[in-house]
């Protein structure tokens, strides 16, 4: 009697295991399937060619601590496109579940002021088209669920130099035997208008002093 019990007691406990397990799975398998359906709803309910702000930083320079770097920032982008909708929109809905995904991943994460400010001059301003955006949001999801820890250390490379514009010169094409123009022809044209203004002066002058002579009491004295 006591045996049976015992073995009784053993497949009740296998069971209990088996069947936790399996909901576990189901649950984990059924969130992903439904972030790819919502993402794929968002794609087809809002036009391809609307445009949506983005601040993020690219994989190759965040590394490892891509996730980190971008959740918050993402989180914001996805707010200010919920906004767009209605309140009984279901694009309002389906992106209000992404954002509740942001902030748990968010919320496991310590230190993301001082991560973020380290990298400030590696963000990047953009406008995205739907399916790019979307294909982002994605690809986020997938790796914030292989990379739920931040890294311990996240050294960000040096910041990227403006790079200086040299001077251009412009070159206007000649033609058989035209002179080469330093200046534009409308330049040119304007400083030779002012150049008559002075010339006209002193030739006023000179014509004037030729026909007033100066008298002894220093007075101008012109003569009719």
């Amino acid at each position: 009697m006591r045996k049976e019990t015992t073995i009784w007691i053993r497949v009740c406990v296998h069971l209990l295991l088996c069947i936790t397990l399996g909901v576990q799975s189901s649950e984990f398998g059924n969130t992903v399937t439904d972030d790819i359906t919502r993402i794929s709803l968002l794609k087809q309910n809002i036009p391809k060619d609307y445009k949506i702000p983005v601040t993020y930083v690219p994989k190759e320079v965040g590394g490892m601590c891509w996730v980190a770097l971008n959740v918050f920032h993402l989180e914001l982008s996805l707010r200010g496109l919920a906004d767009k909708f209605g309140s009984i929109s279901s694009n309002k809905y389906n992106i209000s579940i992404l954002i509740e995904m942001l902030k748990e991943t968010r919320y496991h994460m310590k230190n993301l002021e001082a991560i973020t400010y380290d990298f400030e001059c590696h963000y990047r301003n953009e406008q995205w088209q739907t399916g790019h955006y979307f294909h982002f949001v994605e690809d986020f999801l997938k790796t914030a669920r292989l990379n739920r820890d931040l890294p311990e250390e996240c050294d960000p490379p040096p910041c990227p130099t403006a790079t200086m514009d040299t001077t251009i010169i412009t070159q206007y094409p000649t033609s058989g035997n035209e002179p080469l123009r330093f200046l534009p022809e409308v330049v040119e044209r304007s400083l030779l208008s002012l150049l008559v203004i002075p010339i006209a002066a002193v030739v006023f002058l000179f014509a004037w002093k030729v026909s007033c002579p100066l008298t002894q009491s220093t007075t101008l004295k012109c003569s009719k």
